[in-house]
């Protein structure tokens, strides 16, 4: 994803991402109007301050100015004061990329390898992304990585994505603290060593990354390394699951089902369920078969009500 917040060289540039950040901005009243309540108000006061940032930004943009260049494009990817128009934000990067611009380069790079405002095309989606890494980035190492991992617009090298990904973790970047561990776990790229791999799963999970943690949880659930327990793998497949990880969603919903760690909840069981079935269809609907001639007809209409409130919405 396209971070929202990079350190900019200018004073404008700066105030600005700040500004967009965290919303720091306030509206006056109108005497005319009935109070609007404060979603409301500060929904309104937020794209006002979007729309008067493009204003600000495109003058600079024009000119050359790269980070402005890269702040308009951030504002048109999100569609803050503007309809969202990948487009123009495609553009945007485009000239910000050519110019160094490492943010730019790296959001470039994810725009081409998405197919998002500008064709598909994975080797140009490589050709940015090296660009960046060779600044330093390590999200743009870590998606390199990947690429290398899977064949994607190179020849597959794992010692390759190995390397990116221990340099990228260096660097604090939690997802690719969380692929090496995989890499150690099944021994590709890297001597097996599943000990290793814990522990970097570990420490990735701790920085709230999700897909760590379902790791994490999946290696206490079965007792891999680390002696069996449920009440651990448990409370780390919840905070994945929280965070939309679709696996953990389904573990965590066969686990309330069978009293795994948790006292057995049939409705909390079907709730993860259906929500997982969004992302994962074929599972998620085989761990229900497991109870569903035993959850009643009413909690099963309360869980999937509840489902469907909590699953985000395009």
């Amino acid at each position: 994803m396209i971070a929202m917040i990079e350190r900019q060289s200018s004073r404008l540039g700066s105030l600005v991402v700040l500004a967009l950040a965290l919303g720091l901005c306030a509206g006056p009243a109108l005497a005319d109007q009935a109070e609007p309540s404060p979603e409301a108000a500060k929904a309104a006061a937020d794209e006002h301050l979007y729309v008067e940032a493009l204003e600000a930004l495109h003058p600079a943009a024009e000119k050359g100015d790269a980070d402005a260049q890269f702040q308009v494009g951030l504002i048109y990817d999100r569609g803050h004061g503007v309809p969202i128009d990948p487009v123009q934000a495609a553009v945007w990067f485009e000239k910000a990329a050519e110019q160094g611009h490492v943010g730019a380069q790296h959001a470039l790079g994810t725009y081409y390898e998405l197919g998002k405002g500008v064709p598909q095309d994975d080797a140009l989606a490589m050709r940015w992304y090296e660009a960046a890494a060779a600044q330093g980035d390590a999200r743009a190492m870590r998606n390199l990585g990947n690429f290398y991992l899977e064949g994607r617009g190179t020849a597959v090298d794992h010692e390759r994505a190995a390397k990116l990904f221990q340099e990228a973790a260096d660097k604090g970047n939690l997802r690719a603290l969380k692929n090496l561990g995989y890499m150690y776990y099944f021994g590709v790229g890297v001597p097996k060593d599943v000990v290793k791999a814990t522990a970097l799963f570990r420490v990735s999970a701790g920085g709230d990354e999700a897909s760590a943690q379902f790791a994490l949880g999946s290696l206490y659930y079965i007792g891999d390394e680390v002696p069996r327990d449920y009440a651990k793998a448990f409370d780390l497949l919840k905070r994945a699951a929280e965070q939309g990880n679709a696996k953990g969603q389904m573990l965590l919903g066969r686990m309330y089902a069978r009293g795994e760690g948790v006292a057995r909840d049939l409705g909390e069981a079907w709730f993860w369920l259906v929500v997982a079935e969004a992302q994962e269809p074929v599972l998620a609907r085989h761990y229900k078969a497991e109870f569903a001639d035993q959850i009643d007809d009413a909690a099963r209409r309360e869980a999937e009500a509840r489902a469907t409130a909590w699953m985000p919405r395009d």
